[in-house]
């Protein structure tokens, strides 16, 4: 999947370079307990919708439940709210990097472990495997 991008449309390219403009000024004017909490709320929706990508629906009330270490006692359940928890831990991890980092190169291969060895090794088990697609054979990731 790739991102799409619009071509041809000076219109909608201006529209869009607008949003981003304003939505940096509006940044800028948050008051910092607000913009904390924005940014709280867009970690929650990040997780529920990259999880949801990969078929892990998990509701985020759930998720704001596992933030506060509250888990279901359904084991499936759990498990999907400690793979959201660990999904917003590492962004954690991700953007702390970039305000300490000023040089930090998000495709360098050393950063690309960093982040899926911080992810694999937090998760569940059964979310920790997968399937080669060439042999069949059972893999653990990280």
């Amino acid at each position: 999947m790739e991102p799409l991008f619009p071509t041809g449309d000076e219109e909608l390219v201006d529209l869009g370079l607008n949003v981003i403009r304003q939505s940096a000024a509006l940044g800028g004017q948050l008051h910092p307990v607000t913009r904390t909490t924005i940014i709280d709320l867009l970690r929650i929706i990040n997780s529920y919708y990259s999880n949801r990508i990969e078929g892990h629906n998990t509701h985020p009330i759930d998720i704001e439940r596992a933030m506060r270490q509250e888990y279901a006692e359904n084991s499936a359940k759990r498990a999907l709210q400690i793979e959201s928890r660990v999904h917003i831990e590492v962004q954690k991890q991700i953007e702390s990097r970039f305000n300490t980092e000023r040089n930090l190169n998000v495709t360098d291969l050393a950063f690309l472990t960093f982040i899926h060895k911080q992810f694999y090794q937090h998760l569940p088990t059964r979310f920790q495997w997968f399937n080669d697609p060439q042999t069949g054979e059972s893999v653990k990731g990280m």
